[in-house]
């Protein structure tokens, strides 16, 4: 029953022709985003393969794929702690900011 609720004023709030535009020129710009960036990700990638060659495009793959798994490691949530402390406390946050920038700094290090 309580789904239904939800459902009927999600489905109301759509109904607003105004909401609907938004929400689709929304979906359309986050879509021709998606679409620029593999285009410019894959020929950015194939003029960085041809110049390099076969094996320092290798090098390069494996230094990029051990950048972005100890990237990940580095932050371990950090971006969700750091929202919800500035929340708790908004007079801090400047100081809260700058030990998030200094640990991510090092961490990525």
């Amino acid at each position: 029953m309580l789904s239904k609720l939800n459902f009927k004023k999600k489905l109301s709030f759509l109904k607003s022709s105004d909401n609907l535009r938004k929400i689709i020129a929304n979906t359309g710009w986050l879509f021709a985003d998606r679409i620029l960036r593999m285009g410019v990700g894959l020929f950015v990638g194939v003029w960085v393969a041809r110049y390099l060659g076969v094996q320092q495009f290798g090098v390069f793959n494996y230094a990029t794929a051990f950048v972005a798994l100890f990237s990940t490691l580095s932050t371990l949530g950090l971006d969700a702690i750091v929202v919800r402390s500035i929340v708790r406390e908004p007079e801090k946050r400047a100081e809260i900011l700058g030990t998030a920038f200094w640990l991510k700094l090092f961490g990525g290090v």
